[in-house]
């Protein structure tokens, strides 16, 4: 069975096409271009029967709808599983209000479950917003500490300070200090994000250890995954992680 998942999160789509022999096409745009990054992959050919998507603000699926059906009008209409926060049927979510709770966090939380290492896991999930979960050996989402990602972090400060200049990305600095405004701004919104999130990360780590009575996971996922890199001894690397966990909503359907 040929399937499909897409992944919208606050800046990017992220999708994955799966044919019947397990191999896989994946790509990224912003949600505008959906169509036209769709349209250059096999998903007209392979004609998926079935496809899960994941959006993090309501406004998307009134976006994404008439875009699948422009892509599927020449087909038979797959069924499509819209995950639109915790509470759905599919996933495991502890937290006080599962309605209000990200679906991607609840869906890479049930993608570690999947993988049945029988280890709860503390997940990383670097993107506009950082997510720093505490995950169960099943799968269930636990709870966790939310706070901006570094290109947020970056952008507040513009907006507070438009006058300053603008950082592109991380800039290594020598020395025990910067004497240029830009490697300051980059070298510094850099330590400040990665020191809040190992921070974040201690926290989490050290209740899931008392909770289980044994040593957690790290798993980093993310678009901005690459900015934490060495920050963790042992971490995993998973990227695109919630698409995996979409990939097991369409399994379990399946097997009802």
């Amino acid at each position: 069975m040929y399937s499909l998942v897409i992944d919208v999160g606050n800046t990017l789509v992220n999708w994955r096409l799966r044919d019947g022999g397990g191999v896989s096409t994946e790509g990224h745009a912003p949600i505008g271009d959906l169509t036209a990054s769709l349209a250059k992959s096999p998903v007209l050919e392979i004609q998926p029967q079935q496809v899960a998507v994941s959006c993090l603000r309501p406004e998307h699926r009134s976006i994404l709808e008439p875009i699948l059906g422009s892509l599927f009008q020449q087909c038979s209409s797959p069924s499509i599983f819209w995950i639109e926060n915790g509470s759905a049927p599919q996933l495991s979510v502890a937290t006080q209000h599962p309605e209000k709770t990200g679906a991607d966090r609840a869906l890479a939380a049930l993608a570690w479950g999947g993988k049945n290492l029988a280890r709860p896991a503390v997940i990383i999930d670097a993107g506009t917003a950082v997510t720093v979960d505490a995950v169960s050996p099943e799968g269930e989402l636990l709870g966790g500490w939310i706070t901006p990602g570094w290109h947020s972090l970056h952008d507040s400060l513009r907006s507070a300070a438009p006058a300053l200049p603008t950082a592109t990305g991380t800039v290594e600095v020598d020395g025990g200090w910067a004497t240029d405004s830009e490697p300051a701004i980059g070298a510094g919104v850099d330590t400040f994000f990665r020191s809040g999130v190992m921070g974040l990360h201690r926290r989490v780590f050290e209740g899931l250890k008392i909770e289980f009575e044994s040593d957690p996971e790290t798993v980093i996922t993310g678009g901005d995954a690459h900015r934490l890199e060495g920050l963790i001894a042992g971490a995993r690397s998973i990227p695109n992680l919630v698409l995996d966990g979409l990939e097991a909503v369409l399994s379990r359907e399946k097997q009802r």
